[in-house]
């Protein structure tokens, strides 16, 4: 049975599945506001395609999964952790094969830029905690996308764990531009994390940034290596530099 989301609130486009969270989406907004992160409306429409920060280490990751999904000989229905500001749930349901794309966040006010920007019958912006949705969304998803956003999650397993209820028989989850760290640098990690975020003016947020070890992934299928290029490096190709990982429901 497909969601009815007519019974949830709508407010410009955003429907209220869960209660606001407030704590950790104000210190994420004055940290991406003290980066010089926060982006207009015809800068996100045109991402990744942005030379700016990291977006263009993106653009080949990006495409990369397009062209998988892309493969898929079935209609599908997508579901975008963390989607912020909508750009990469906009990309993917304009895949021919794709037929429902839902992008979810905690962030209110990228949310609702998300779906200002774009718009699709193919697709929506939902605000919710994902951890109080077991019951809208289980089975009803073939492909999960964590794009860029495993680190404001603590509890990675119990992530993962959730997520694996949201998928149909052979369902997959894909995990791409997203940190992973060996257990001897996690420590380090954490360090840097928490330094990086004081001098922005932003210490707490640290706490919300998880340095998740790669053992986590280990039975996961690995599509992606980064591989250092000396071709690549002479004629500046940019690639991320974060491996592309995927779990197969069975």
């Amino acid at each position: 049975m497909e969601i009815d989301y007519s019974t949830y609130n709508n407010k410009k486009n955003v429907f209220y599945i869960t209660e606001k969270i407030i704590d950790s989406n104000n210190l994420y907004l004055k940290a991406r506001k003290n980066e010089g992160r926060i982006l207009t409306d015809k800068e996100v429409g045109i991402l990744p395609n942005l030379n700016r920060f990291e977006w263009p280490f993106r653009i080949q990751s990006t495409q990369r999964i397009i062209d998988y999904i892309s493969r898929k000989k079935r209609a599908l229905a997508v579901l975008d952790i963390g989607c912020g500001n909508g750009w990469f749930s906009n990309k993917i349901a304009k895949i021919p094969n794709v037929n429902n794309v839902v992008g979810l966040d905690i962030n209110k006010e990228e949310l609702e830029q998300a779906a200002s920007v774009f718009k699709s019958k193919y697709l929506k912006f939902v605000y919710a905690d994902v951890f109080k949705t077991s019951s809208v969304f289980e089975a009803q998803f073939d492909i999960i996308t964590l794009n860029g956003v495993v680190q404001y999650f603590e509890n990675f397993s119990e992530l993962i764990t959730l997520l694996h209820s949201f998928l149909k028989p052979n369902g997959e989850i894909h995990i791409i531009d997203s940190p992973f760290y060996k257990t001897s640098e996690i420590k380090n990690a954490k360090e840097s994390t928490k330094k990086y975020y004081t001098n922005l003016g932003v210490p707490e947020m640290a706490k919300h940034y998880h340095a998740h070890d790669k053992n986590l992934v280990a039975n996961f299928d690995t599509l992606y290596t980064y591989k250092r290029n000396i071709l690549h490096k002479m004629l500046g190709k940019k690639e991320s530099p974060f491996s592309w990982y995927r779990f197969i429901k069975k």
